[in-house]
């Protein structure tokens, strides 16, 4: 399912209109889990000159998104020991008084919301309702498919978004609209991948993070420093890690799959076409190789400047 496409000739978040082409990116034959009857063109990848964002060039309308995420599977991204980024999170909402709100968007089957320290107030947002079923039986938490569900003056003490930004056409826009649901004193957190690590910036569209078909906008420091003011919010937490728990594990055949990929991209190609075939229409789209080589994510967390427009005066005591 494909669905008509459009053309972005413009910066997403800050409107330049000279990107930088970094060239194809590959043609997936799946999307969240799913494998798809006709693959999905990869397009190109371009990056803002002025603002740094990278973005996938032209995505599909918001419609197509929305339906390939809403189908049944709720084991795309397993139930397990907490990855890295979720951990990493969690140390930062242990900080939360009791009795804090906690905005998880983008929860997936409530893994991280079920994690969360006694006492706090649990919430979630998820397009895809069979994993939203099960983040509410779960993790106890009211989970509902888009902000616009819940009531407009509703406001969280903090709201994460781990891995979520990359899925969105403009990551300006998504943050803007999530700091403006924070209460006084809130702050955003976020997870993704970083733009601009060495392995990305020099394998350009074949870094294997923009190759998910699902990833379709990239943020990096360079973007933050672009638009943090304008979005009336401060970096008071910018961390960058590997994804993985224990990256020297299986190093040296990571490396080696990496290295074939990048000298002969056709033949690793064919490998996974083999892998695919031979497993199934369901297994599981592995990506191409690069996970686990670099400190390729950013933790970051945002809070609003003091007067932000985003921000709802503050009760009287």
């Amino acid at each position: 399912m494909s669905g008509p496409r459009r053309t972005v000739s413009a910066c997403p978040d800050c409107g330049h209109d000279d990107p930088e082409d970094l060239g194809a990116l590959p043609d997936a034959s799946t999307f969240a889990g799913q494998a798809l009857a006709t693959p999905l063109p990869g397009g190109r990848l371009r990056r803002c000159r002025r603002c740094d964002l990278r973005w996938r060039d032209p995505p599909l309308e918001p419609a197509h998104y929305t339906a390939l995420y809403d189908n049944s599977r709720v084991d795309v991204w397993k139930p397990g020991p907490l990855r890295r980024d979720q951990r990493l999170v969690l140390d930062h909402l242990g900080r939360l008084p009791a009795g804090a709100t906690v905005l998880d968007f983008g929860c997936y089957t409530g893994a991280m919301l079920a994690a969360l320290p006694q006492g706090l107030k649990r919430f979630g947002i998820e397009l895809n309702q069979a994993a939203a079923a099960q983040a509410r039986e779960h993790a106890g938490a009211h989970v509902v498919a888009t902000l616009a569900e819940l009531p407009t003056g509703q406001r969280f003490d903090c709201i994460v978004a781990m891995d979520v930004i990359e899925h969105v056409p403009s990551p300006r826009g998504l943050a803007a609209e999530l700091m403006s649901r924070l209460a006084p004193g809130g702050r955003l957190v976020l997870t993704t991948g970083d733009g601009r690590n060495w392995l990305w910036r020099r394998l350009r569209s074949r870094w294997w993070y923009c190759a998910w078909p699902e990833h379709i906008a990239f943020i990096s420091p360079l973007w933050l420093l672009a638009h943090a003011e304008g979005l009336g919010a401060r970096c008071v937490e910018l961390e960058r890690f590997n994804y993985l728990d224990r990256p020297e594990q299986g190093r040296v055949k990571r490396w080696r799959q990496f290295l074939r990929w990048w000298w002969l991209p056709g033949l690793e190609a064919r490998h996974r076409a083999r892998r695919m075939q031979r497993l199934g229409s369901d297994a599981p789209e592995d990506g191409v190789p690069g996970l686990g080589l670099t400190a390729d994510h950013l933790l970051v967390v945002l809070e609003p400047l003091p007067g932000s427009p985003t921000q709802p005066a503050a009760s009287p005591r």
